[in-house]
């Protein structure tokens, strides 16, 4: 269609699959002042990947102990 940027929000099986198509460029992270346990795994699920994808930090913002990060592709 032409488009040449996406914003997209879901889950970590979304994400793992972008991630397994190489096709993320930015990645926006919330971390919460809170600490629970379960059965949670990591933030992106799917296919392992032989070529790890590196991420630079590109902000950081803190509110109320809320962190919001922002990476960009290396």
């Amino acid at each position: 269609l032409g488009h040449t940027r996406l914003l997209t929000e879901g889950g970590p099986r979304l994400l793992g699959q972008m991630v397994a198509a190489d096709v993320l460029d930015e990645l926006c992270v919330t971390l919460a002042p809170v600490l629970t346990a379960g059965s949670a795994r990591r933030i992106t699920g799917g296919p392992e990947i032989a070529d790890p994808r590196r991420f630079a930090l590109v902000s950081l913002l803190e509110e109320d102990g809320f962190l919001f990060g922002r990476y960009r592709r290396s």
